[in-house]
């Protein structure tokens, strides 16, 4: 791997750092949907860091996120029974931890997470910058914020009693503040619930570049050591880390299998498994669904 000084890791600063990955897309050739091609796993360059194991791209380019204010995506709504299987699954898991108050899902897209949660006795509240998505979040009469993170906690302060980000943390250009603003924002002893790729999972290591979470969208690649020293260092213990539950449906699994060429084969034989049984819980390695708690005293 080729050594470059020059990159400096955004979860710990160290300039401790190896090139796993050259470039392999054009910042103009980036898929902001749901939608999966043989395309979307292409990245830009990606970098290890040596200290804290946490992968990244290098250089991370800005403001990205601002390519999901206008996104209108329709492959995303196909597959609302999946999210909401898992969201019961995910939920079950949170209520032992708080049972009950206000929860904020940060990247809520079209709120059908935060729709199950009111169901099991929260009060919600979503944040999305996409327009199209939090409009449908609102017809569910449920309150989205358009704005960022720094914003709301500019203006809030030990609001939550739980946050939590679906794929979202992979997003983040710098992670490191936008942590200390879920810290904020989050109450004494209240909870933070992520579900991320570990980069250091067996099936990254198998799979190496043909792993589903190398994507053009995604710049943050964490593994469980760094999303700890991450999370520890802005004041958030972590608490669990399991084995996020991945509910496939065949329309899920058919859109997920299309970044690969093989992938018509593959669906032929899964087929005939979902006329038997049409949803499966998966327990994927590198899936890592991941808890940890503000202190009592902060």
């Amino acid at each position: 791997m080729k050594k470059n000084k020059i990159d400096q890791c955004p979860v710990c600063n160290s300039n401790k750092t190896s090139e796993m990955y050259p470039a392999d897309i054009d910042i103009n050739k980036l898929m902001f949907t749901y939608a999966k091609t043989p395309q979307s796993n292409r990245t830009f360059r990606v970098v290890r860091c040596s200290y804290c194991t946490h992968v990244f791209c290098s250089p991370i380019p800005r403001n990205i996120y601002k390519n999901y204010e206008d996104v209108i995506d329709h492959e995303y709504l196909r597959h609302s029974r999946a999210r909401i299987l898992n969201a019961k699954f995910t939920l079950s898991i949170i209520k032992r931890y708080v049972s009950s108050g206000l929860m904020l899902d940060v990247g809520c897209a079209t709120g059908d997470f935060l729709k199950v949660a009111r169901d099991y006795g929260y009060q919600v509240e979503g944040l999305e910058l996409s327009k199209w998505s939090s409009k449908i979040t609102r017809d569910k009469d449920i309150h989205v914020y358009r704005e960022n993170l720094k914003s709301l906690a500019n203006r809030f302060y030990k609001r939550y009693d739980v946050i939590t980000m679906w794929g979202v943390i992979e997003h983040f250009e710098n992670p490191i503040d936008e942590i200390k603003y879920i810290k904020k924002l989050l109450k004494p002893g209240g909870i933070l619930a992520i579900w991320t790729g570990d980069v250091n999972s067996i099936t990254s290591r198998f799979l190496q570049r043909r792993w589903w979470y190398w994507q053009g969208q995604h710049i943050q690649y964490f593994t469980h050591s760094s999303l700890n020293y991450l999370a520890e260092s802005s004041g958030i213990k972590h608490t669990k880390t399991l084995l996020y539950p991945f509910l496939a449906t065949y329309e899920l699994m058919r859109n997920s299998l299309k970044r690969y060429r093989f992938w018509p084969g593959v669906l032929k034989i899964l087929r005939p498994l979902f006329k038997i049984k049409p949803v499966w819980v998966l327990h994927i390695p590198g899936e890592m669904f991941w808890i940890g708690r503000k202190s009592e005293k902060l």
